[in-house]
Formats: structure tokens, C-alpha cells, sequence
């Protein structure tokens, strides 16, 4: 199984410097994963980063996991070994809270969890096993180990361990026959703080997926269904106080008058104290993702679980005017948003960063479930960059449109009963956007958002990668920078926030078992 860590037999770092980058050649790799790497932030500043890895055997029965950590220019500070029993050990996921790393364990022979937490210095904090695991629980690690893909194409309602910044960590489980959820929050120390559980009087079946957590709510989205084997989901926006456990908002938004809707992105405004759910909305007969939304939304909420301001924005009313005609033709064609990101900058207006996807029948995958395999019928398509610009009140000013060429992602078996905004959020899980991440400044007055641009070249071993930097420093248009970062479709490309001024790209080129890092300098 591919697993959420680098695979590594020996490590040799080479620096050299190159114009205005400085690269780093880490050989041995056979494996590589984006989510290996973990930028360590001092507010908004990249100071370093954390490379996670499977490296070399410890002894006879044991292999070593390797943490290094590197500073903000690339250079190795310092290096430990975690030994882990060969074959059985499986990490399922790792966290960073702000303050301290989180490792997450399942050992397939002991039939145990384990948590391994680090300081930002990588210095052992604690460990904490978990025993005696519910057949639930062992039922979903099966399906964890099952799981075909590079590490990120993990069961939706897997098991998972979420930062608290600065806190802890919080990992889900489930009740029952997987009939309900379970959440567990730990402070840096992994002393159990509270447990949250689905009702067990309840005749509904419940699942859970975490949107984002604060330093004050876990954000969360409930999907309910009559029986295990149902098909009909009614969702929910649910929303825990971090502190105590305790639910607070429980809403349920598939319905609005006669509208249809679909959240893509629920999270925290913590200048205004309110919930913001965003989403597209459809008529009251449509069907999301076959039919054509109708438009997108923004609504706030407040901590009483009363709606504050509800705006609907029509696509040919509203935002067609202000779209090029190459925007116009995505939307014609289906694609939806999901949000990456929403920048709330000093001045009290928005920048949302979203990026388009469908969903289309996979052809192979139909004829694999014909046959009685378990695959997925489905596949995603990801277009074009958007950035949507709203005023303090929420009143749409401006769309920026970034086109780029569509690309295609892995949906897992199911997904298709997600509706539109789950399947944007097993996409996002997956890896399968194009996006890489959003940086901002200190001051709240700019920021700058990467995405690559991925051109297959015919009759070609070869992808033409185009990194490019989105930036903006206030009022006007906002700019871009690109830079080519082709390589051979053996090679994967990765990008990073980076010290002011700069974006780490990696290479992980696997034919030739090695890795490329390095800082690439932005023109503003």
C-alpha cells in the first residue's frame, strides 16, 4: 500500500546554488507524498519546513520513520528516528497544530492506534496507544490499508486526526455498527479533554466530515440516512465549542424556499463571530452535478444558529457581466467551485479563492462494476482558477477568471451519492485540484495564491507544468507571475509557501528515485 509518508532507502543532500534559486537533491526516493512536507509558520512567515519518511530498518523486526527538519533556506537543522514494526506499522495520517506534530498510527498485527506527537524542535512530547478498538473502527483501518492510491485516496470517513492550532489534536471514530461518530479532543500532551458522540437514541445512521478547525469551534459536515444501506442523505452544518465538546449549531441546508442547496465551504469569521457557509444553489427539481447550478451563495450565521445575511448570486444575472467570454463557456458546461480559501483582509472585504470541477462517467470504472469490481464509475475534471471579490456586505464587485487546462482526478467508489459539495471535498482530500496553497501577509492588506498549470505534450514522455502565482496588494487588478517548471510525466511537481518572496517547488521523480527542492524567487 502506498502510504501518506516518503519511502527512502538513504538519504544525500547536495546543495548547489542556481541564479536565484537554491536547490536540494534528496536521493532514494521511491515515493513521495505533497502532504510529506509541512511548512512551519511564526504568523503568516514561513520558517521552516518538516520532511516526513519511511526510511531504513531499524533491526531485525523494526523500521525506522525519519523526521528532518529544515530551516526557511532549505538547510537540514536536525533529524530523529521513530522505529515502527515492520509490515504491520501504517501511518494513516500526520498533523501540525502550530506548536507541535502529530503521527498517527495503525498497527495491523496488534490491531492498535498510535499517536506519536513531536515539538516544533522535534523533540518527543508523548505517545498514546489506543487498544481494544470498536468493530467499527477496525473495520474502517481495514478499508484505510485497502485503499488503492498515492496515500491521499483514503475512505471519506476514514480515521483522521485534526490540529487544534496551538492546543491539541482531535481524532474521529465511530459507534456502533458505524451507526454514529465519535470525536476525541487531546491537548499537546495527549491528555484527553472531552468525547463527543452521535446520539446513541438516535434512529438515524450518521457520518462526519470535518471542514476546518479554530481555535475556538470544530466546523463540521453530518451526512444522515434512515438505514446503513440507504441511499438518501439529508445533510447537515454542524459546529463543536474546542474547548468543551459541546455541539452548537446543528442546520441543515439542502433547502432554501424553492431552492436547492449545495455547501462547498463552511467556516469561521473570527472578526465578526459568525459561521460563513458558501455554495451553489439549483431549482427545486434539479439534480446536482447532472443539472447546471443556478448560481452560488454566501451565508453568515450566527453562534445562536440564526441566519444573519443570505446573498444569492445568479450566474447570468450577476456574475456573467462581469465574466470574459472564455469564463462564460465553463460555466456553461457544468463546472462548479469549491473553495479553497476566503481572505478577509483589514478593510473588511473578501477574496474568495475557488477552483471549477465536474464530475463525468469513467468508462473503465463502469465496465469494472459491471463485472463486480469495486471501483468507482465516476471521475473528476478540474478547470479554471476563480477569485471572487465581495465588499464588507457581502455584494459582489468583481470575479477574476484564470483559465487553465483540465485535468483529470481518482473519485472513490460511492462518491457519486455525495452530492456536489462533498465530492469538491473528496476531491480536495484526494489531491486532485490544481491549487497549492494561499499565502498572506501579516498585515491582512495582500496575499498571493499558487496554483500549476498541467499541458500534456502529445507523443511525449513529457508535461509542460506551469507554476503560477496569483498576487494581490490592493485595490487594482490582481497580477501574475509564471514560471516553468516542466518535467517528464514520470515527475510530480508540488508547491509550497515559502519565506516573503518565494515558493518551494518540489520534483519528485521517481524513475530516478529522488527528490528536487527548491526556492524559486517571484517577480512583484
Amino acid at each position: 500500500m502506498k502510504r501518506l509518508q516518503t519511502v527512502i532507502t538513504f538519504l544525500l543532500l547536495l546543495f548547489a546554488t542556481a541564479g536565484h534559486a537554491q536547490t536540494q537533491t534528496l536521493a532514494g526516493f521511491t515515493n513521495f507524498n505533497k502532504k510529506a512536507i509541512t511548512p512551519i509558520y511564526e504568523g503568516n512567515e514561513v520558517k521552516g519546513y518538516t520532511m516526513f519518511y519511511h526510511a531504513d530498518k531499524a533491526d531485525k523486526r523494526n523500521d525506522n520513520y525519519g523526521l528532518d527538519f529544515f530551516d526557511q533556506n532549505l538547510q537540514k537543522v536536525k533529524s530523529v528516528m521513530l522505529p515502527k514494526e515492520r509490515y504491520y506499522s501504517h501511518l494513516l495520517r500526520s498533523a501540525y497544530n502550530g506548536k507541535a506534530f502529530s503521527f498517527y498510527f495503525y498497527n495491523s498485527r496488534r490491531k492498535t492506534l498510535e499517536i506519536d506527537v513531536f515539538d516544533k524542535s522535534l523533540n518527543k512530547i508523548a505517545t498514546k496507544q489506543f487498544a481494544n478498538l470498536s468493530k467499527a473502527d477496525l473495520s474502517v483501518a481495514l478499508q484505510e490499508l485497502q485503499t488503492p492510491g498515492n496515500g491521499d485516496n483514503k475512505p471519506l470517513s476514514g480515521l483522521n486526526i485534526y490540529p487544534v492550532p496551538d492546543m491539541g489534536f482531535v481524532r474521529n471514530g465511530y459507534t456502533g455498527m458505524m451507526k454514529g461518530f465519535l470525536l476525541e479532543m487531546y491537548d499537546n500532551n495527549l491528555n484527553l479533554k472531552w468525547t463527543s458522540a452521535s446520539d446513541d437514541k438516535s434512529k438515524d445512521y450518521e457520518s462526519l466530515l470535518v471542514n476546518e478547525v479554530t481555535d475556538k469551534y470544530i466546523l463540521a459536515t453530518v451526512a444522515r440516512r434512515p438505514n446503513m444501506l440507504s441511499k438518501k442523505l439529508t445533510f447537515s452544518m454542524v459546529a463543536f465549542d474546542v474547548v468543551t465538546g459541546k455541539k452548537l449549531l446543528d442546520m441543515g441546508v439542502e433547502r432554501d424556499g424553492n431552492r436547492q442547496l449545495s455547501v462547498s465551504s463552511f467556516s469561521f469569521d473570527d472578526k465578526k463571530s459568525e459561521f460563513i457557509m458558501m455554495g451553489e444553489f439549483y431549482g427545486p427539481e434539479d439534480k446536482a452535478i447532472v443539472d447546471k447550478s443556478q448560481g452560488f451563495f454566501v451565508k453568515r450565521v450566527g453562534l445562536d444558529g440564526k441566519e444573519k445575511v443570505a446573498k444569492f448570486y445568479a450566474w447570468d444575472k450577476d456574475v456573467n457581466p462581469l465574466l470574459p467570454q472564455n469564463a462564460k463557456k465553463s460555466l456553461d458546461e457544468g463546472f462548479v467551485n469549491f473553495v479553497h480559501k476566503i481572505v478577509r483582509g483589514a478593510d473588511g472585504k473578501q477574496h474568495i479563492v475557488a477552483e471549477q470541477y465536474k464530475v463525468k462517467a469513467d468508462g473503465v470504472g463502469i465496465a469494472l462494476a459491471v463485472l463486480g469490481g469495486g471501483t468507482s464509475t465516476a471521475k473528476g475534471v478540474i478547470g479554471n482558477m476563480m477569485i471572487y471579490k465581495l465588499d464588507s456586505d457581502l455584494n459582489l464587485e468583481g470575479v477574476h477568471f484564470f483559465e487553465k487546462d483540465q485535468t483529470e482526478c481518482f473519485l472513490p467508489p460511492g462518491s457519486g451519492f455525495y452530492g456536489a459539495g462533498l465530492i469538491g471535498l473528496v476531491i480536495n482530500m484526494t489531491g486532485g485540484f490544481n491549487y497549492q496553497f494561499t499565502q498572506e501577509e501579516n498585515t491582512q492588506t495582500s496575499f498571493n495564491t499558487a496554483y500549476i498549470n498541467y499541458r500534456e505534450v502529445k507523443k511525449s514522455k513529457y508535461w509542460e507544468k506551469t507554476l503560477v502565482n496569483i498576487m494581490y496588494a490592493g485595490e487594482g487588478d490582481l497580477k501574475t507571475d509564471k514560471v516553468d517548471v516542466t518535467s517528464s510525466k514520470e515527475t510530480f511537481s508540488y508547491v509550497y509557501p515559502a519565506k516573503p518572496g518565494y515558493v518551494l517547488v518540489l520534483d519528485s521523480q521517481l524513475e530516478e528515485k529522488k527528490l528536487e527542492m527548491k526556492l524559486v524567487k517571484l517577480n512583484k
